[in-house]
């Protein structure tokens, strides 16, 4: 099934598609699809892999349960037999939705926290105190931070950690530069320590990372 899947999902170059029995905590994912043709429909139940992935549901057509599906808490559902069309959609609407959940991880409706934010974003290579930034923005820490677990579920220094990573993705993706030259312009002192903070973060070091993001764009 998964040669299958890969086929089918050539024309997305975003996306890879691993064999389900792979997959194991730690590995880097964000769609998953989980084969309950065999299960009832009171037995459909996804991974707890991570409550990041977005998961999907393998079902014959004969024995579709849409209620039972989402109830059970699936993103969305293929069906068995696989048609090209269908699997290119909804693989694509993950990945729109995986797009959509990242750019809502740096971006705020509330002005105190979005202007927070900006200026993290303008001083990603500086050192920036908590105490600082509520000072330059001109509130306490208390306040600040609140704000900021309203909007993101975390506080300032762990959205700017957040927000370095996912901008040094980003340039080892599209670029050249040394693990040394971009962690030391996200204001890392040394590679080793942004090596760290990356791979916590997305599952890999840096450098293997890029060599995955790169294979991913080859043309096949």
């Amino acid at each position: 099934m998964a040669r299958t899947l890969s086929r089918l999902a050539r024309p997305l170059r975003h996306v890879e598609v691993v064999d389900h029995q792979r997959l194991r905590r730690g590995r880097a994912a964000q769609i998953l699809i989980v084969d309950c043709r065999l299960r009832q429909r009171d037995e459909y139940k996804p991974t707890e892999l991570s409550s990041a992935l977005l998961q999907l549901a393998l079902v014959s057509e004969n024995s579709l349960h849409r209620e039972a599906i989402f109830a059970s808490g699936y993103s969305d559902y293929l069906l068995w037999p696989l048609v090209d069309q269908e699997v290119l959609r909804r693989l694509a609407g993950c990945a729109a939705e995986i797009e959509r959940r990242s750019a809502g991880l740096f971006f705020s409706a509330d002005p105190l926290v979005q202007k927070s934010c900006d200026l993290l974003a303008q001083r990603v290579n500086r050192q920036t105190t908590l105490s600082e930034l509520a000072r330059l923005v001109g509130t306490n820490r208390t306040t600040l931070v609140n704000r900021f677990e309203a909007s993101f579920g975390c506080g300032p220094i762990t959205w700017l950690r957040h927000f370095r990573m996912a901008e040094a993705a980003r340039r080892l993706r599209s670029g050249n530069e040394s693990v040394a030259k971009i962690a030391e312009t996200l204001g890392y002192e040394n590679s080793n320590n942004f090596s760290t903070a990356f791979k916590a973060i997305h599952g890999l070091p840096p450098l293997s990372y890029r060599k995955i993001a790169f294979r991913r764009e080859m043309p096949v």
